[in-house]
């Protein structure tokens, strides 16, 4: 069999291991980055390439700032803040769903999930809000809004504008086109996430999950000056990263040293600073990582793009083509990385919206859309990886609150 083949039914075989919510996640990753190798898809390297990928070593980091943030007061004055809402969970889905948007906006759906997990785990475990029902919600509404801008992973807007004009067009985007376009796809989000994610969320207890986010004990609080300096640390290291393409240092490497401050000004202990991370989102996410690489280097999306986008035929419906060209990126998007996905499709449509004669604008940025919405599986995008564990989130779950808003 060809390594596109191979890599086809290995990723349908990884998709009902996933579904079937009975197969382990560590194991379902540990299996894909076997049968890769065996298969001589990818080689050992790029097999495991996963592990030292850079956002598996920023969210290992941000387990040890969370760790940290656990054991300061600042869970106590966040407490503060939202325990007017504990009994109005759609307001308080809206806030963090916000506050998320914001974040990724001006970085990234990973940085964001990264920054705010620990914290809202933090919180919920503190009013006694099931951490199920907030950590979706406030990813997605992160994955919508990255990019909306030329700040943060939205810098690469003008690349795309670039593309179509190679590929034929003839009227660029300018830096605002992807505002204007995205601002109803975000309060959309909003909406939906305030009002329908919440009854469609596993009301999963937070006693029940094994990791080391737990309600801080009386025991644990800092000394005084152990306390200033974890929350300098913790404020400098998220501002940091916030900023990163302003300071030139990359966002893991900045939570790294971060993390390691922490422990160096004794805020937590090597012993504790290890046990924060969560292993099983570390293998979840090593493991789809070349999963995704796979689809793009054996051309599995690209087989699969064109072969849609045959699908129009002499159409010149603009409602036709437009429903293909935002299908086409928001089914692939869904088991591999949306920026591979957009690189993908991006000059696909650009191309063939010159062909057939109508103006590329709105098929790429359909495109760029449909890549963001990348929510419907664990494999869609980091971010989402990233809270499974911890959420306790199944196959199942993603399908059900993700599908409608799609």
């Amino acid at each position: 069999m060809s390594p596109l083949t191979i890599t086809l039914i290995i990723l349908v075989l990884t998709i009902i291991a996933f579904m079937s919510g009975k197969v382990p996640f560590s194991l379902i990753s540990t299996c894909i980055i076997l049968a890769l190798i065996q298969t001589g898809v990818l080689s050992p390297s790029e097999a495991f390439s996963g592990f030292t990928n850079t956002n598996v070593v920023m969210f290992c980091a941000m387990f040890v700032v969370g760790a940290a943030i656990t054991k300061t007061t600042m869970l106590d004055r966040a407490q503060v803040l939202v325990t007017s809402y504990k009994n109005k969970p759609k307001i308080l889905i809206l806030m963090a769903s916000i506050v998320a948007s914001i974040l990724a906006i001006v970085t990234s759906a990973t940085a964001t999930a990264a920054i705010m997990l620990p914290l809202l785990i933090g919180i919920a475990n503190e009013i006694g809000t099931s951490r199920s029902k907030l950590l979706f919600p406030a990813i997605v509404a992160a994955n919508i809004a990255t990019g909306m801008t030329f700040l943060g992973q939205g810098a690469s807007n003008m690349t795309w504008s670039d593309v179509m004009l190679k590929a034929g067009g003839t009227t660029p985007f300018n830096i605002w086109s992807f505002t204007l376009a995205r601002i109803p796809i975000l309060i959309i989000c909003l909406i939906y996430v305030a009002v329908i994610a919440g009854r469609l969320l596993p009301d999963i207890d937070n006693e029940l999950f094994d990791d080391n986010i737990k309600k801080k004990e009386t025991g644990a609080k800092l000394s005084p000056m152990k306390e200033k300096a974890a929350i300098a640390i913790i404020a400098a290291t998220i501002l940091a990263m916030i900023f990163a393409d302003v300071i030139g240092i990359k966002m893991y490497i900045l939570a790294c040293i971060g993390a390691c401050l922490l422990v160096i000004f004794g805020v937590l202990n090597e012993k504790e600073a290890l046990g924060s991370i969560h292993l099983p989102t570390v293998f979840l996410f090593a493991g789809v990582l070349p999963m995704s690489d796979a689809i793009k280097i054996t051309g599995a999306g690209d087989v699969v793009a064109e072969k849609m986008i045959m699908l129009l035929g002499n159409t010149t419906n603009p409602y036709i083509i437009m429903a293909v060209f935002f299908l086409v990126p928001l089914i692939l998007t869904q088991v591999m990385s949306n920026i591979a996905t957009i690189t993908i499709c991006v000059p696909l449509v650009s191309a063939a919206s010159v062909k057939i004669g109508v103006d590329p604008r709105a098929a790429v940025m359909g495109v760029l859309i449909a890549g963001c919405a990348s929510i419907l599986t664990p494999m869609a995008c980091p971010a989402q990886t990233i809270i499974m564990g911890p959420g306790g989130y199944k196959m199942k779950d993603y399908l059900k609150c993700g599908l409608p808003l799609v």
